[in-house]
């Protein structure tokens, strides 16, 4: 053996040195720190360890030394590597070397790794002397084993496919993920070559490839590779080039793209078609709408919408309302052409875009209708379905697809107001083209938000006395940026979007609290009048609201008031009249306003619980408008008074209108004649400084009696007032109708003298006018021409009172003046009889309907009290216990039934004193003191207590206690 060899010619040729255990131990010493190394007897005993052996167990040579080698520490930590050793020494006693990896421990209880030798030394007899162990410490090889095997097994383990290439392009390794992927074993796949899997390379082109990869390092991209079978399968690919003992490789990762694409293509379903429908959704109809007028010269979209389609939903549940929706696209898809786009946008809604129709739009959508109206049967359902349609068309419409859906929806919002299944064609609508709309929206709801609102006030004047007496409370918005905005503008916003509900609320609280202040302050009584929606006059909490807002700020129900149209009532009347009424209820005044305009009957009229009828400015006669519309005025003036109302005429903007409604017993007015709305502080103004209607305007103040001359000649007119001049009559003269008319406009006038002929109007004419604006007024005419017929057919309507010739005697022309003037007196007498007694029956009429309300409250007052006597009484009656009631003037009004059957009482002594009523025994404790006593063979305890609140008086109750003989 070698060993043997070299053993006995070191001991040959050294015979003086010192024996080889020692030779030895200096060998052993010299190892480094990661070799432990020692020396055994050829039993087996250790008798030496190096340095590195000792301090890897912390040990002493005396803790180790003599003993035998598999005792020692090192091999304690492992049963496997203690047999092995074992199995070593015998094979070493034989001459026999080991080697094989054991774990040996070292202090702490760790073990180590380590490549462990065992080899045999012969001495000079030939015979095994010693055993020499060592152990290389291999824990970085273990590492690194079991990092690869680890990585090994994740690359086994990992979903994508992996593959070494090498340069050459044949496949040196593959993962299973690879050979599931191509459906191939290892061996087959092992056998093959790029260009056979990858349909992008081929074998001449491989080289190219190759360097390209080389000139990069690493690439990544997309292509396709072929399975066992031949089908293709999309597949992302990463290239890594890997060096390694001077040979270069290729890493590959290949991902399998196929759940990848098909992700993407049901993403790209979701995001362009309908879930429900398999229709396209809102996106693909825009951007299909888009490229359409792009290409198409003409286009046409039609908004389909199914009639009232929530009752399917709601009666028959949503599963069904699905398999409606389901039939009536596949009833649209069967009705168009194949190159028309049949989306359905949300909800009940479809859209069809047609470019370049063949047939008139309009004939294609009747034939929708007629298909949707045909009856469909659904899971045992027999289902009926009507639908609208509206129909915009590009470019006529629009060359957008915003603009062009919006015009259709418009259409088919025209369409659901005519009454439904039916189809409409856009023809443009109101404020359409409105760019700044939705910013306006916008603004508004910031409007509210930020306190941009306030409130103006446009004084209400009595016509009779002349004073303010109230003020309608107008909305005005001042944006920060946009200035001063219209009400016609964001009013119609706001009722369509519903904001007008709590921008009402903010009207309605400010005007109180307006008028609240107005009333602290000392100022004139006026009534605050706010208008009120649609939407806030169904409100079922409207009257309790308000009543809430008028006791938190302390106003007197009397000076609020609120402004309802015509057209407000007519859907909904009964609620919206019930509704008044409880607002009238309150105390508050209701007015009807722009009176005239609308389309209720007199019979509605008539019905509602109205206080004031407001005229429409529209109804407003001048002087000089037709007599017919001033009878219309008239007509709706004495209507209202009939039917006890109050008559308030709007948008006056002349004295002339002011003094033509004075005279025909309007009661009140507004407009910008007295004043345009104002804030509040110049109103405070007003009131404050008395500021009214000149009375000589309305009739009421001391003057002269007038007369009116009108001639076309001046020297007339000059002549009839020196002669008339000692009269002491204020004389007005023109010489001409209009000038006449203006005349009587500014003043009150009592007697009119006219010519006959004059250019323009004639007398006759002139005086049929003046009885329509002025019937009070007494006219003559006085003329050299005798018209006979249309005279006396003036005076037979009685636009005229006498004629009189030209020329004139002057002492009977001051006769039959002087005799108008005295008719005049006498009919103005009556007149203003006839107006106070109408103002004393129209107070009487609203003492009376103030009256009938606090009767009517005080009778559900008395109900409600009358319900809550008789429950307390029913519920005292269940009490076991006698209990008499006793009001604060001692008179007795109640007893319970308990208390009844103690002492024998009944209800015909209810009412008389109690001291007189209850027996002798109880009188003390009526005094408030309690007593014990003994009634009916039982002691009772009685006890007086006060009531409070609204009940006044005693309860005098009899407790029994417990343990007392019956």
């Amino acid at each position: 053996m070698p060993h043997r060899d070299a053993a006995l010619t070191l001991v040959a040729a050294s015979p003086t040195t010192p024996g080889p255990e020692h030779a030895l131990r200096e060998v052993l010493d010299r190892l480094g720190p990661s070799v432990f190394a020692g020396l055994l007897d050829a039993d087996g005993v250790l008798r030496y360890a190096n340095q590195a052996a000792l301090q890897a167990i912390g040990a002493t040579p005396d803790q180790v030394l003599g003993q035998r080698f598999e005792t020692t520490p090192w091999w304690q930590g492992c049963k496997l590597s203690q047999q092995r050793l074992q199995q070593a020494l015998a094979s070493a006693s034989r001459g026999e070397a080991s080697r094989f990896d054991v774990r040996l421990a070292i202090r702490g209880g760790d073990t180590l790794a380590m490549d462990f030798s065992l080899l045999p030394l012969y001495g000079p007899d030939g015979r095994v002397a010693w055993l020499i162990p060592s152990a290389h410490d291999v824990s970085e090889r273990e590492r690194a084993r079991r990092q690869l095997r680890l990585t090994r097994h994740a690359v086994e383990q990992a979903h994508d496919a992996l593959f070494l290439v090498g340069p050459d392009g044949a496949y040196r390794d593959a993962n299973a993920a690879a050979c599931r992927l191509l459906g191939l074993t290892r061996e087959q796949l092992l056998r093959l070559r790029v260009h056979d899997i990858d349909t992008q390379v081929n074998e001449t082109s491989w080289p190219q490839r190759w360097r390209e990869m080389c000139e990069r390092g690493s690439s990544r991209f997309e292509t396709n590779v072929r399975h066992h079978d031949g089908h293709e399968i999309p597949v992302d690919v990463s290239v890594s080039l890997v060096t390694s003992d001077g040979e270069t490789f290729a890493h590959v990762c290949v991902d399998d793209l196929r759940d990848r694409r098909a992700a993407e293509r049901r993403i790209q379903q979701l995001l362009q078609f309908d879930e429900l429908t398999g229709l396209p959704n809102r996106q693909r109809l825009f951007e299909h709408l888009g490229a359409t007028l792009q290409t198409s010269a003409t286009t046409a979209v039609l908004v389909l919408e199914l009639d009232r389609f929530k009752r399917i939903n709601d009666g028959l549940g949503p599963q069904i309302g699905d398999a409606v929706l389901r039939e009536v696209a596949g009833r649209i898809a069967a009705t168009v052409r194949s190159v028309d786009l049949v989306a359905r946008r949300g909800g009940d809604e479809f859209v069809i875009v047609m470019p370049a129709p063949s047939v008139p739009v309009p004939h294609v959508a009747q034939t929708l209708l007629e298909t949707m109206a045909r009856p469909m049967t659904i899971e045992g359902h027999e289902i009926h379905l009507t639908c609208s349609i509206g129909i915009a068309m590009a470019p006529a419409d629009g060359d957008r697809a915003d603009t062009l859906l919006r015009r259709a929806n418009a259409a088919l919002e025209q369409a659901k107001r005519l009454g439904r299944n039916q189809v409409n064609v856009y023809a443009g609508a109101p404020h359409d083209d409105d760019p700044e709309q939705m910013a306006l929206e916008t603004a508004l709801r910031h409007a509210l938000r930020d306190e941009q609102f306030e409130l103006h006030y446009q004084p209400q004047v009595d016509l009779v006395q002349g004073r303010i007496v109230g003020v309608e409370a107008l909305l005005r918005w001042q944006h920060p940026t946009l200035g001063r905005i219209a009400p016609d503008r964001f009013i119609p916003i706001a009722e369509e979007t519903g904001l007008i509900v709590p921008i009402g609320d903010w009207v309605l609280r400010h005007a109180i609290e307006q008028a609240a202040a107005w009333q602290r302050a000392g100022l004139p009584p006026l009534r605050m009048a706010v208008n009120l929606s649609a939407r806030q006059l169904l409100q079922p909490d409207l009257a309790r609201r308000i009543e809430g807002l008028l006791a938190a700020t302390g106003l007197d129900p009397r000076r609020f008031g609120v402004e309802v149209t015509e057209s407000m009532l007519i859907g909904n009347f009964d609620q919206a009249v019930q509704h008044l009424r409880a607002l009238r209820a309150l105390g508050g005044e209701v007015s009807l306003d722009d009176f005239g305009t609308g389309y209720s009957s007199l019979s509605y009229l008539r019905r509602l619980p109205v206080d004031v009828v407001k005229i429409d400015r529209s109804l407003v006669p001048d002087v000089t408008a037709p007599a017919e519309d001033v009878s219309i005025t008239r007509a709706i003036i004495t209507m209202a008074h009939q039917l006890q109302m109050k008559v308030l005429a709007e948008g006056v903007e002349s004295e002339g209108q002011a003094a033509l409604l004075a005279a025909n017993q309007c009661d009140q007015m507004q407009g910008w004649w007295f004043s345009a709305a104002q804030p509040a502080a110049a109103i405070e103004a007003m009131l404050r400084e008395g500021r009214q209607i000149d009375p000589a305007l309305l009739g009421r103040r001391s003057r002269q009696r007038t007369l009116l001359l009108v001639d076309d000649e001046e020297n007339i007119v000059a002549a009839l007032r020196r002669l008339l001049r000692a009269e002491g009559w204020l004389l007005l003269g023109a010489t001409s109708a209009e000038e006449a008319l203006e005349l009587m406009a500014r003043h009150e006038v009592d007697v009119i003298l006219s010519d006959q002929r004059m250019p323009g109007m004639t007398g006759v004419e002139l005086l049929r006018r003046a009885k329509q604006l002025y019937p009070e007024t007494i006219r003559l005419v006085l003329s050299g021409y005798t018209e006979l017929q249309s005279i006396t057919d003036a005076i037979n309507e009685g636009a005229i009172y006498k004629f009189l010739a030209k020329p004139w005697d002057d002492e009977q022309l001051r006769t039959h003046l002087r005799e108008a003037f005295a008719l005049k007196e006498m009919a103005d007498q009556n007149r203003r009889l006839d107006e106070e007694v109408q103002a004393a029956n129209r107070e009487l009429a609203e003492l009376n309907r103030r009256l009938q309300t606090l009767l009517s409250a005080q009778r559900e007052q008395n109900e409600r009290e009358v319900g809550s006597r008789e429950a307390a009484q029913e519920l005292l009656d269940a009490v076991p216990v006698p209990v008499f009631g006793i009001d604060d003037e001692n008179l007795l009004v109640f007893v319970n039934a308990p208390a009844r059957a103690l002492f024998g009482l009944d209800g015909n002594l209810l009412g008389g004193p109690a001291a007189e009523q209850l027996p002798q025994t109880l009188r003390r404790a009526l005094e408030g003191e309690p007593l014990m006593l003994t009634l009916a063979g039982r002691r009772w305890w009685t006890m007086s207590r006060p009531l409070s609140g609204n009940a006044r008086g005693r309860l005098l109750v009899l407790l029994p206690q417990a343990g007392a003989s019956k």
